[in-house]
């Protein structure tokens, strides 16, 4: 602060001193330090008005106040001796560098290295064992593990949940396959011109079966795509394709069921899917 004047005690009073105490102050000090006494100095003659005149207005007290404050503050700062900590922080440093890594780098590290290991193991094998680990690692989502169902084991299926995308892809397929087999059985029953395919009677008597394994796989497919909801969709399909389908052969004098089987398809699949949950259930 030996650049900073401080007014307070140039007038020999504290900081907290209130207008009264500055004012009988200054008028003291004129009278001791005016230069036509004896002892009296103009130089501090004109200190003692400055001090009065900053601090008996409330802004250049206040603003006084803080440059105080700043200097106070910065005088702190010198004072302060840094080469000590900077000794101190370089003397942990060196001593962290000898003592070697840290517990947390040294398990970061572990499981770095295991896990290039594993990788570099898995690029090194055969394509085959790859392909073998792979299907016999357990798909996850999130911290649930999923399950790998064959196909003679649909209960064990993990669908997605149906989207958009999905649910009408499940749909427009299922409608083409019944549509298909729907058009062959009118062909098999003569209700239709069969063209170059007229040797296609002779299948007329296994239709039935042929509607009942088209409604199984198509909802055998669109269950493990997108689930129940998928299903459903399968169902309507056959609902649309066998209601007109039966309209058609009623039309040209004979008989074709598309829709019964089909659901019998369906019903089988559920049925599947329906024993397997009970007998894992029952395992448990």
């Amino acid at each position: 602060m030996a650049d900073q004047v401080n007014y307070y005690q140039v007038l020999g009073v504290s900081r907290n001193a209130s207008r009264d105490d500055i004012r009988s102050a200054y008028r003291r000090l004129a009278k001791e330090k005016h230069p036509d006494n004896s002892g009296g100095s103009a130089d501090e003659f004109r200190l003692i008005q400055e001090a009065n005149t900053v601090l008996s207005d409330a802004d250049r007290r206040r603003q006084h106040d803080e440059a105080l404050d700043l200097a106070y503050a910065a005088d702190q700062l010198a004072d302060l001796d840094f080469s000590s900590l900077e000794d101190e922080l370089a003397a942990k440093r060196q001593e962290k560098e000898s003592s070697g890594p840290s517990l947390g780098e040294r398990l970061r590290n572990r499981f770095k290295r295991d896990d290039s290991d594993e990788e570099e193991e898995y690029r090194e094998e055969p394509p085959r064992n790859r392909r073998r680990r792979d299907r016999e690692e357990p798909r996850t989502r999130g911290r649930y593990e999923l399950r790998e169902g064959k196909w003679y084991e649909p209960h064990d299926f993990d669908p997605e949940p149906v989207t958009f995308r999905s649910g009408a892809l499940s749909l427009l397929w299922s409608f083409v396959a019944f549509l298909v087999v729907g058009q062959i059985g009118l062909w098999a029953v003569g209700a239709a011109e069969p063209g170059f395919l007229s040797g296609i009677q002779i299948i007329s008597p296994f239709m039935f079966v042929v509607f009942t394994l088209t409604g199984l796989v198509a909802a055998y497919f669109a269950f493990r795509a997108a689930g129940y909801w998928a299903v459903a969709l399968v169902f309507l399909s056959a609902l649309v394709v066998g209601t007109q389908t039966s309209q058609a052969a009623e039309g040209a004098g004979t008989e074709l069921l598309l829709l019964q089987p089909a659901v019998i398809g369906i019903g089988l699949l559920l049925l599947v899917i329906y024993l397997g949950n009970r007998r894992d259930q029952n395992r448990r």
